[in-house]
């Protein structure tokens, strides 16, 4: 292998943190109104993440046209952490099988190995719906050789 990269996908449920009560204290005047029970407040609290990373901010993979690019998927957490990995211009091969999406459930792997044949800035996903809203978003490069 060229390259090797590894991706957790993993809902982190900040409203266990140890840190939630002095977070609230910290907001402004409305926290007083805050109800820590409401399912909007529960639901914004839970981060979909790849590597810890949200919303297109973890630093981005780079490979080369060519180079054989391994990926290693991990997957962590509850029954809701069922990922289906996506690469957006590319493909890879799984058990013998071109694909360009993978399943991942809790407590599992997938190995993805990876030949870039198409150049740019491309989108790297979790491809279940409420997992990119909610941010399990990432990108990679590919470049000219």
């Amino acid at each position: 292998m060229d390259r090797e990269f590894v991706t957790l996908f993993n809902i982190f449920d900040e409203n266990q943190s140890w840190h939630l009560d002095h977070n609230i204290a910290e907001l402004p005047e409305k926290r007083t109104a805050l109800d820590r029970k409401d399912a909007g407040f529960v639901e914004s609290n839970h981060k979909h993440t790849i590597n810890g990373y949200l919303f297109g901010s973890m630093p981005m993979p780079t490979m080369k046209i060519g180079e054989r690019v391994r990926w290693y998927l991990l997957g962590l957490g509850t029954e809701a952490d069922l990922h289906t990995p996506h690469w957006h211009g590319n493909t890879v091969t799984v058990g013998g099988h071109r694909v360009d999406t993978v399943s991942l459930l809790p407590a599992t792997s997938v190995v993805a190995d990876m030949v870039p044949d198409d150049p740019g800035i491309w989108m790297f996903h979790c491809h279940v719906n409420d997992h990119i809203t909610g941010g399990m978003t990432a990108r990679y490069e590919v470049l000219e050789k």
